[in-house]
């Protein structure tokens, strides 16, 4: 009799363990750390070459986390010695609203679009200082020569919606890599095609393309319009990647504890957890790592690091 009571008693806290750890087990979206793509192009394809203006922007936004969003223009925030920009009076913390009356609210487009033209063509600037708008003609520089070289782009990443690589480049935007998972490699655009319109919009620069796979929904079904290396142009509908999920926490009462951040930069793990000591404890932050033992026995290896405060 007894032992029958205790198999009843086993199963019982067996099915007891399995609810309990089903109820603690939570999910979280997955933004993981894109792996190195193992196709791409040659770098020299995404050299835009061109003219010059001796501009370094930023997108205009708020500046806060808390109430972010973005104004007309691109925020210059340094203005090349001796540059054709200089020349005209830019200045940092002006914001360039247009050239030619094209408006620019991004600055890979503004590099974009400069490289498109000649070294002694003339442009217009419509420049924003404080309250004013200024309207600046500049004779624009040949890229290259004498100036000031600056760190050369290859290409920006989109890990949330194609898992492949884009670079700026005359006419759109480049496919420069893309995993084996990439939903655009599915579609059939080839490394190295020229995607130029994006559901239709004309595309001027790789963030620009980036920022608007990423307002749309996981999942997605979007026409992009291509030209291939050979110049033949084609369109592919392409359905983006949808977030994996993967388990953030998970608790069995007393028996043990994990728990996992999103950003996978933390992580605890204890066995036989009595709050006021443990039997097993393992904590991960960053690349410093703990041990410990009944909580007396405790060993720690890893990087540490010194952040200014």
């Amino acid at each position: 009799m007894l032992a029958r009571l205790s198999e009843i008693d086993l199963k019982a806290f067996g099915i007891a363990a399995v609810a309990l750890s089903l109820a603690s087990c939570q999910s979280a979206v997955l933004s993981p750390v894109p792996e190195p793509l193992p196709e791409a192009l040659p770098w020299s394809v995404a050299s835009t070459g061109g003219a010059f203006l001796g501009l370094q922007t930023r997108e205009n936004d708020s500046g806060s986390l808390e109430g972010l969003f973005f104004s007309p223009g691109v925020r210059v925030t340094r203005v090349i010695e001796n540059s054709p920009a200089a020349g005209v009076g830019v200045e940092p913390t002006d914001i360039l609203l247009a050239l030619d009356g094209e408006a620019v609210n991004d600055p890979a487009a503004l590099d974009a679009r400069v490289a498109a033209r000649k070294g002694g063509e003339w442009v217009t600037l419509e420049v924003q200082r404080g309250d004013t708008v200024f309207e600046m003609k500049v004779e624009l520089a040949t890229a290259g020569g004498n100036q000031v070289t600056e760190p050369n782009v290859l290409y920006r990443l989109d890990p949330s919606r194609s898992s492949a690589g884009w670079a700026t480049d005359r006419g759109g935007v480049r496919l420069v890599s893309a995993s084996d998972e990439s939903p655009v490699r599915e579609a059939g655009l080839p490394i190295g095609c020229l995607v130029t319109h994006l559901n239709g919009a004309a595309l001027t620069s790789d963030r620009e393309l980036i920022r608007r796979l990423t307002d749309l929904e996981e999942g997605s079904d979007v026409t992009m319009s291509y030209t291939t290396a050979e110049g033949e142009r084609r369109t592919a509908d392409v359905e983006l990647l949808e977030a994996p999920t993967y388990t953030a926490s998970f608790s069995l009462p007393i028996v043990m504890n994990y728990a996992h951040d999103p950003d996978r930069l933390t992580t605890d793990f204890v066995l036989i957890d009595l709050w006021f000591i443990s039997l097993f404890a393992y904590h991960r932050d960053g690349n410093e790592r703990t041990w410990s033992m009944l909580r007396f026995l405790r060993y720690s290896s890893g990087v540490g690091e010194l952040v200014d405060g």
